[in-house]
């Protein structure tokens, strides 16, 4: 296999050399242990009320997994914990303006957008389109990282967190200078929910950043329905002083979840997008394996991709399954091929306001044909990968997705 990492700078392979110096103290220096955690979150914010407790399982899984499974380096180890903390800090302050203000509980979110999908397959360049409407709410890089105190209208552009959220993102760019090129991230940006069920730490974030089977399995097999449930209550906060016509979200992982994203949101509108899997196994497995490289020094790229691989196979069965027996209620399901997306994104877009019976208003329409116009290189390179890089035999994949490709006219890319 080819996958060949970029070299790491300076600065990272001495914090790394120095936690290994210390001959594992950076375990005892840089806890993840689950009363640590919360011990030091509630002193940071002198508040202990963590309202639903479902949330403590998955946390013990996904530690236990960070430590047996991850062979995190000191700055994996840091950036987990800086990332553990600040959610779980964010409950405690979540919990605390709801208490203040039970009235946030009364608002309702009605019909939002759902853009799922595997990933790599165009659902950021949709969400980012029909973001350009000014009457749709969307989550925020800057608003998801930090929710508490709820985000106002009159201060949404200037509100100091969103500095903040850059200087944090910067730190990702500094570790791989690869990685802007193959994600964008950005502080206003919108973004995906998976930083929302983090929050429940039933999030495929956490299996995308590290190398946790064990945690993974749990989160695929796991009723998941409290995490969705605090996904609805994570939106009354941010739309409480922040309003918009209707939501517009996106997450891949939804695609696996969709009967319990329906039972949350029954008159929600999904939209699924399609691509040659074979063309996105190679492109998730090089972003995975750049996220895990940032945090540990022992990537194993062909069991990655052999996961990806097998793991796409059987969601999208599952999903052609529940789509046709009912399971879902695949009349609120539209479907958008990636090539249709490149080939005529404002078309894809007018599209989906016509079957959702939306107008899609003039000043909607300029800002998607400016959003369309705006130059794509911006500075942080191309995303190069190919599928050859997997090792995996073109042949045989093709024959495992060949329903698939069937069923949505998928042309190959690969």
């Amino acid at each position: 296999m080819a996958w060949t990492p970029a070299p790491q700078p300076d600065w990272v392979r001495g914090v790394n050399a120095l936690g290994a110096n210390l001959a594992g103290a950076a375990r005892s220096i840089v806890s993840l242990r689950e009363d640590d955690l919360l011990d030091a979150a509630a002193r940071a914010t002198g508040m202990d009320e963590w309202g639903d407790p479902w949330f403590r399982e998955p946390l013990r899984v996904l530690l236990a997994a960070l430590e047996d499974e991850a062979r995190l380096t000191v700055l994996g180890r840091i950036l987990a914990r800086v990332e553990i903390q600040r959610t779980l800090q964010n409950r405690l302050a979540i919990e605390a303006t709801f208490r203040r203000h039970p009235e946030i509980g009364e608002q309702t979110i009605e019909s939002p957008v759902v853009i799922t999908g595997l990933g790599r397959t165009g659902t950021t360049l949709l969400h980012d389109l029909l973001a350009q409407d000014p009457a749709v709410r969307v989550p925020m890089q800057w608003e998801l990282m930090y929710p508490d105190p709820p985000p106002e209208a009159a201060s949404y552009a200037s509100d100091p967190r969103i500095d903040r959220v850059r200087r944090e993102i910067g730190v990702m760019g500094e570790a791989d200078p690869a990685f802007p090129a193959m994600h964008e991230l950005a502080a206003e940006l919108p973004t995906e929910c998976i930083y929302i069920l983090a929050h429940q730490f039933a999030s495929h974030m956490f299996v995308g950043e590290f190398n946790v089977p064990s945690y993974a399995v749990w989160v695929m097999t796991a009723d998941v329905t409290p995490a969705y449930a605090y996904h609805r209550r994570f939106l009354q906060l941010l739309q409480w002083r922040c309003p918009g016509a209707r939501w517009v979200l996106k997450a891949p992982s939804h695609l696996s979840s969709l009967p319990t994203l329906f039972r949350i949101y029954p008159d929600a509108r999904v939209v699924i997008t399609h691509r040659d899997p074979l063309r996105v196994i190679a492109s998730l497995a090089n972003l995975m394996a750049t996220l895990q490289r940032m945090r540990s020094d022992h990537v194993d790229y062909g069991s990655l991709v052999a996961g990806i691989a097998y793991g796409f196979a059987e969601l999208v069965r599952s999903v052609m399954e529940q789509r046709r027996s009912g399971v879902v209620p695949d009349e609120r399901i539209i479907d958008v091929r990636y090539q249709d997306l490149i080939a005529d994104p404002l078309a894809t877009v007018a599209g989906l306001y016509e079957r959702w019976g939306i107008h899609f208003g003039a000043d909607a329409e300029r800002r998607v044909r400016q959003r369309i116009r705006r130059p794509a290189d911006d500075g942080s390179g191309v995303h190069r990968y190919a599928f050859e890089d997997t090792g995996l035999a073109a042949a045989a994949q093709r024959e495992r997705f060949a329903l698939y490709l069937q069923r949505y006219g998928i042309p190959g890319e690969v």
